[in-house]
């Protein structure tokens, strides 16, 4: 599936066709690059990761949002930015600076895009990492409407529609965004896990935002970009392979930091450790084996990296609240 996205830049109309997942984005090599991965859920919420550096400093705008009215949740990532909204009238024409928007790296901000200017100056061969979220305003009004009254939407409209509002990056934001990039794992079943993700993040940033305004938070001192990036990439590489070896010794030694850096680092940015993200991770593995593989139980264990099958049943018992193997007899008796 590809799509196309018409910006401009330094005030000439510049097409970008992406594709879903990791398709070669197309975009004029003189200027740098954009690579623009998405995934759908369904055709109500847009999820992209965008990656991108300019050759150099160059002014980015995109003059209207193709007459479609959606409310978009944007995480900045990896670099300090500041960008600009347009109110517009009369075709083009702009007639007043609406906002001029400070966004610190490892905050989220939610606005409303209906045919507003936007635009941003990139420094030249700095790259900087977003994701985005996006939704029809009538399907964002539509899921309030099933767990507020219509005075309670009124409100949150007000504070979520009306302006930029913004909050920081929450420890369970990133978790979510780091699910998200990696629910191809689900294969068939990776549409409903989407679905359910990309409602839990937003419910995620609306409640930042009413509760956690960003002037208002301490924030903590969040790893430098490069360390966030290595982590990253090992908490994708855990969630497709959880059942691998991951000492901190060794992950430490491979990502080039101390073991204390990186259970300092794991910690700050998803509010658990290392061992236990993995350890979760495989638990969750070996129950989507039983259930959707129908893998006996000491085969599940075996697959997910546990070879004590008594701290194995132990460590099921707790997180999922039943012995693995009475969880196997429900999945073989669902069947019958």
């Amino acid at each position: 599936m590809t799509e196309s996205k018409k910006i401009f830049l330094e005030g000439k109309e510049v097409n970008i066709r992406f594709y879903d997942y990791k398709g070669k984005n197309i975009f004029p090599d003189s200027l740098g690059q954009i690579n623009i991965d998405y995934k759908k859920e369904h055709e109500n919420i847009l999820y992209r990761s965008w990656n991108i550096q300019f050759s150099k400093s160059i002014a980015a705008e995109e003059f209207d949002n193709s007459g479609r009215d959606e409310v978009q949740l944007m995480f900045t990532l990896n670099q300090d930015i500041t960008w600009y909204i347009h109110h517009k009238s009369n075709g083009n024409e702009i007639v007043r600076l609406d906002e001029e928007v400070q966004m610190s790296r490892g905050e989220v901000c939610v606005f409303r895009n209906n045919d507003y200017h936007t635009g941003m100056t990139y420094s030249a061969n700095t790259n900087f990492k977003f994701k985005s979220l996006q939704m029809p305003t009538s399907f964002f009004r539509k899921l309030l409407s099933k767990y507020f009254s219509d005075r309670d939407i009124h409100e949150l409209e007000s504070q979520f529609m009306t302006h930029v509002t913004k909050t920081t990056i929450t420890a369970e934001m990133y978790r979510i965004l780091s699910e998200i990039d990696t629910s191809d794992r689900f294969k068939e079943y990776e549409g409903v896990y989407l679905e359910g993700k990309m409602i839990e993040l937003t419910a995620m940033v609306l409640y930042g935002i009413a509760y956690n305004k960003t002037a208002q938070i301490k924030r903590k001192s969040l790893p430098n970009k490069d360390d966030i990036e290595r982590i990253e990439i090992l908490r994708e590489k855990i969630q497709r392979n959880p059942a691998e070896c991951y000492d901190a010794e060794s992950v430490a030694e491979e990502l080039g930091m101390s073991i204390s850096k990186l259970n300092r680092n794991f910690r700050t940015l998803y509010a658990t450790s290392l061992h236990a993200y993995v350890q979760e991770k495989r638990l969750e593995y070996a129950a989507h084996l039983i259930k959707e593989h129908n893998f006996s139980v000491s085969e599940a264990a075996q697959k997910s990296g546990y070879n004590n099958m008594s701290h194995f049943s132990d460590a099921f018992s707790k997180k999922f609240g039943i012995l693995p193997k009475d969880f196997s007899k429900q999945q073989l008796a669902k069947e019958l």
